[in-house]
């Protein structure tokens, strides 16, 4: 019985997505910039059938149309299954239509798929580390997240919070098991019923493993290279190498971070058996939004045109074809389908019953959303990860940084991370080093919460954290071989180190919020106020921007 219910309810809220190329642009804004609501509810829908017909061209000519018309309508059957109004598989776009509610069903036809359950359950999460830590050049983050991206994202983010230099990165982060999939054309979709036991390989090895690189975009990288001889003066100057610039951007820091634990990552397997034991509770709003959707369809068959209209379907959809066929702009696909679409319900339209069933519809639909976000916050808690991060700072010793990451979700009341890191310096340390292997030990901890509703397109999250940094010797700062020794014409001819800063506490706050969209977009922005800086004594005040673009979506491409 609920398989059956299910399976309703998806036939019900199924759409059919298709790449367009480049040349089918002015087709979609033909149909999507459309004011009629209608052709906003199937502009897709139609656009697909540009598609279609692009990729399967449909013969010139009445005489070769007539004789392969069986043919031509085999070919392009899927598409035109969600077109014409009279089609039960286009129920949820005459409903929308007839609501002029678009967000909404779109939002009610994402969660019918697990890809849905992904995108919406990624946008409800406040454990996702899309950026770089506290210590590169160019961050918004004071605390690491539990989490990571789904499969892959990309983030630029400017304003610093322990460093002294202000400056701006870009970070790649990815997960090594959707990335591998990816890659290997292997993928499956989240497993939310039915699901089966993955690898030993992915399951402990590639799902909990994230990668992240970041880059400072303020420094170039630059290699040495032997010069060949003095090209200008009169006085002999020996120089063996030039450094000459090999890149925009110079990589910062690299990072790698396990998730032993996070029951909010929806690929999780804890995740999934969980959320399986949840589906038999939202059949009863499952079935009643699924009901409600196949009561307006049966009010329409009442309708002398429309059920006509199914008398013709053939005949409709082959008009539809050949309209997409002859005008490539799309603009006598649109008016041949504006035509069917009145025809087939103008009159129906008239049926008293038809708005107050089209409200009930979707009032059950929005009453399945809540029950839908209701049951993802009841299945999230505890997150444990280990993180190790290759930190390569500007003019500093390159340093290994270690950091434990414990997280509780409080379901709908917001999560607090809690962050325990030790740095040490990488290299084996120079004769006469007056400071030992620790660079520092840290404790930090946030708290985030999304403030907005689980109906709304767009999530403000509020972030605010504390962090507390404990340095035993001040910083250390690397003069470069060549470096005129102050007061002097003397060059260092192999460079040295000295202290500057402080040693003791670091102590840095922050506040902010981040706008989390419905595509993965992100955008952080925060105030901090710090007692010092990593090179520099006194307090200081700044703030923190970025925006990130989470790539779940990057599937479709390949």
């Amino acid at each position: 019985m609920l398989s059956r219910v299910l399976t309703v309810l998806l036939l019900s809220t199924v759409t059919l997505s298709a790449q367009s190329p480049p040349s089918l642009n002015q087709s979609e804004k033909t149909f999507c910039g459309d004011s009629r609501p209608e052709v906003q509810a199937f502009c897709q829908r139609l656009l697909n059938v540009m598609v279609g017909v692009r990729a399967h061209p449909v013969p010139a000519g009445a005489a070769a149309r007539t004789a392969n018309k069986d043919a031509i309508l085999a070919q392009h059957g899927v598409e035109l299954g969600f077109v014409n109004p009279s089609d039960i598989n286009a129920r949820p776009f005459v409903l929308s239509a007839i609501a002029k509610d678009l967000a909404l069903q779109s939002a009610v036809a994402s969660l019918a798929n697990t890809a849905g359950l992904l995108q919406a359950a990624n946008q409800l999460r406040t454990d996702q580390q899309l950026g770089p830590t506290a210590t590169a050049a160019g961050t918004t983050s004071l605390v690491s997240k539990a989490g990571s991206s789904t499969l892959m994202s990309f983030g630029l983010n400017t304003g610093v919070l322990t460093r002294t230099v202000n400056g701006s990165t870009a970070t790649l982060t990815a997960n090594a098991d959707e990335l591998f999939r990816l890659i290997t054309q292997s993928d499956e979709e989240v497993c939310t019923s039915n699901c089966t036991e993955q690898g030993f390989g992915h399951k402990y090895l590639l799902n909990p493993l994230n990668f992240g690189a970041t880059f400072a975009l303020a420094q170039s990288s630059s290699s040495n290279i032997p010069t060949s001889g003095q090209a200008s003066g009169t006085t002999a100057n020996n120089v063996s190498t030039a450094a000459v610039p090999s890149g925009a951007g110079k990589l910062t820091s690299f990072t790698a971070k396990y998730q032993f634990l996070n029951r909010f990552d929806p690929r999780d397997s804890k995740f999934a058996n969980q959320w399986k034991t949840k589906v038999q509770s939202l059949a009863p709003d499952a079935i009643k939004a699924g009901n409600s959707i196949q009561a307006v369809y049966e009010e329409l068959q009442k309708d002398t045109n429309f059920k006509a209209a199914r008398n013709t379907t053939d005949q409709d959809n082959l008009a539809l074809l050949y309209a997409a066929a002859d005008d490539p702009s799309g603009q006598e696909l649109l008016n041949a389908f504006e035509s069917l679409w009145l025809r087939v319900m103008q009159t129906a339209l008239n049926d008293p019953d038809i708005p107050a069933l089209a409200a009930k519809a979707m009032q059950d639909q929005t009453t399945y959303r809540k029950s839908w976000d209701e049951a993802v916050k009841s299945i999230v808690g505890t997150m444990i990860s280990a993180q190790y991060m290759f930190n390569k700072p500007l003019n500093q010793p390159e340093t290994h940084d270690f950091t434990l990451i414990l997280a509780q979700s409080f379901k709908g009341h917001g999560t607090l991370t809690f962050n325990g890191a030790v740095s040490i310096y990488q290299e084996t340390l120079p004769a006469g080093a007056k400071y030992g292997r620790v660079h520092y030990g840290q404790v930090s901890g946030e708290y985030n919460r999304n403030v907005t509703s689980v109906q709304s397109a767009y999530q403000w999250q509020l972030n605010l954290a504390g962090y507390w940094q404990y340095q035993p010797e001040p910083s250390v700062l690397n003069i470069a071989a060549g470096a005129v020794a102050p007061g002097t014409t003397i060059p260092l001819p192999n460079g040295t180190q000295e202290f500057v800063g402080t040693a003791g506490s670091l102590w840095v706050t922050q506040g902010g919020f981040t706008l989390k969209g419905p595509n993965g977009v992100n955008i952080p922005f925060a105030v901090s106020w710090s007692n010092k800086t990593d090179l520099l004594r006194g307090t200081k005040i700044g703030g923190q921007v970025g925006i990130s673009y989470n790539f779940s979506s990057i599937k479709g491409l390949f």
